[in-house]
């Protein structure tokens, strides 16, 4: 019996010790030096890991997988690139020949990249609804799902609260229990589905000159609010030229709010001033996880908010078309409106 305790035991310890399976993405990211971000999507998997490519470009980096992983590489150029792991996995990126990045590796991987081309081919939603609903049928039980409604559904002008929710509804097993789902349908259950976070919440931030920016330092004031990132080319170019309009407005009653999801600080600091970024600016490395974004349900960049003087929600998603008409608009009800 002892000999036999002696023989098991060794094998015990070993197998406590045996690390956990991983999922590794490798690749060339055409940049020496450059730097890319990867951050889980689900609450479980949600740390943002920084991964920093050779003097060639070349990069691998592997996470703990041991189940499947919903992931998001975030490229230098603002690029985000669905990752979809599983234990064991060997993933690689690649660029092919019309210059498109595409991630081989695993069948979840292949099912969006897939789908993702073929929707991606059109600019009519309605054209787009049918491909949803034939992939849906075809893999009603797939992960992937989650990213092409997120994508091409919610994340569209003008989005169809209906379609979006019968499409949820027809997807199989727990996948509709799924947590983005969940406070998605929260949202669109409501009256207004912009409308379920009437007041501003109570907020504390450091602004990049070392002051506090608290929800109290704008009440009286017009407030736009916008969530972006560095990283996110997009969102630069937006703010860049919100800064212009905003010179057009009545800026002794209005405030800006620039909230950065930024992974790095420096390429943040280094952003404001090279785009000339107009406001208060605050940066936020809990990235998604940041509180008021994880409030508003925020899942794309950049986005911007406005908030009255008396600290209720007024408009979400202004673009910078309609930034000057709409905060002439909203200047003229609430400070005429108080002189009277």
């Amino acid at each position: 019996m002892k000999k036999a305790l002696l023989f098991i035991l060794p094998l015990l310890l070993a197998t406590a010790c045996k690390e956990a399976p991983q999922y590794t993405i490798s690749g060339n990211s055409g940049n020496a030096n450059d730097t890319l971000y990867l951050f889980g999507l689900e609450k479980g998997h949600d740390k943002v890991e920084k991964i920093v490519c050779d003097d060639e470009g070349y990069f691998s980096h592997s996470v703990d997988a041991t189940e499947e992983l919903s992931l998001m590489l975030t490229m230098p150029d603002g690029e985000l690139i669905p990752l979809y792991g599983e234990p064991g996995m060997q993933a690689e990126l690649i660029t092919d020949k019309n210059g498109e990045r595409i991630v081989k590796g695993g069948r979840e991987q292949a099912l969006y990249d897939s789908i993702a081309r073929i929707l991606e081919n059109f600019d009519s939603n309605s054209e787009r609804v049918v491909h949803i609903d034939n992939f849906i049928k075809a893999n009603p039980f797939s992960r992937t799902n989650i990213e092409v409604i997120r994508r091409f559904m919610v994340e569209v002008p003008n989005p169809n609260n209906n379609f979006i929710k019968k499409r949820i509804n027809s997807l199989g097993g727990t996948l509709q229990d799924h947590e983005y789902f969940t406070e998605l349908k929260t949202k669109l259950d409501g009256k207004n589905s912009n409308n379920i976070h009437k007041m501003l919440p109570a907020f504390e931030f450091i602004t990049a000159e070392g002051k506090k920016a608290t929800s109290r330092n704008y009440r009286d004031k017009l407030l736009v609010i916008n969530f972006w990132a560095a990283w996110d080319s997009v969102s630069r170019k937006v703010l860049k030229e919100q800064g212009r309009l905003y010179a057009q407005c009545d800026t002794s009653k209005t405030r800006i709010l620039n909230i950065s999801l930024d992974y790095d600080t420096a390429a943040w600091r280094k952003s404001l001033t090279t785009d000339s970024i107009v406001g208060d600016n605050v940066c936020d490395r809990k990235v998604w996880n940041n509180e008021l974004a994880s409030k508003f349900s925020i899942t794309s960049l950049p986005y911007t908010i406005t908030v009255s003087p008396y600290q209720r929600i007024d408009l979400f998603g202004v673009d910078n078309e309609r930034f000057v008409t709409t905060i002439d608009s909203l200047t003229n009800r609430y400070f005429n409106k108080k002189k009277k």
